[in-house]
């Protein structure tokens, strides 16, 4: 089962290092998939916060499903 992460434990999460799009919270901060201009048939990529970038703080995201779970993994 994935276990997604609390609101609180959202906004503790803090990421760095991440490029300016994954920064702005436009691309996964695990796969880089645009959430603007996605390269899958699908144009609707569900994705989910996964805390804020430590340059802009802005929330971040990740796509729902395996990315979420990596970028919180147990």
């Amino acid at each position: 089962m994935i276990r997604f992460p609390t609101k609180s434990e959202q906004r503790e999460q803090r990421w760095s290092g991440l490029n300016i799009a994954q920064a702005d919270g436009l691309e996964c901060v695990m796969c880089e998939t645009n959430y603007l201009h996605p390269s899958v048939p699908d144009p609707a990529v569900p994705h989910v916060p996964v805390g804020i970038s430590t340059d802009t703080g802005s929330q971040v995201f990740a796509c729902a499903g395996i990315c979420a779970a990596l970028a919180w993994p147990d």
